[in-house]
C-alpha cells in the first residue's frame, strides 16, 4: 500500500505544479520590455517549460526512489 500514498503525493504535486503555470506565464507577460534586457526576456519565455520539466522530473525521481525502497 505505500505505493498508493506515493502516487497520491505525485498526483498532488503535478496538479499544483501545473496550476502554477498560468501564474508564471502571466508574470513573464507583465515584464517591462522597455527596461528589461532582451536576453532576460528570452530566458523568461522558457520559464513555463522549465517549470513543467521540473515537475515531471521530480515525479519520475519520486517514483524511481519509491520502487528502489520497496
Amino acid at each position: 500500500m505505500p505505493i498508493i500514498g506515493s502516487l497520491i503525493g505525485i498526483a498532488i504535486a503535478i496538479v499544483v505544479g501545473v496550476a502554477l503555470v498560468p501564474v508564471v506565464v502571466d508574470t513573464v507577460n507583465t515584464l517591462n520590455t522597455e527596461t528589461t534586457p532582451a536576453s532576460v526576456l528570452s530566458l523568461a519565455d522558457l520559464l513555463p517549460i522549465i517549470l513543467i520539466a521540473i515537475v515531471i522530473s521530480g515525479a519520475v525521481m519520486y517514483v524511481a526512489s519509491g520502487f528502489r525502497d520497496s
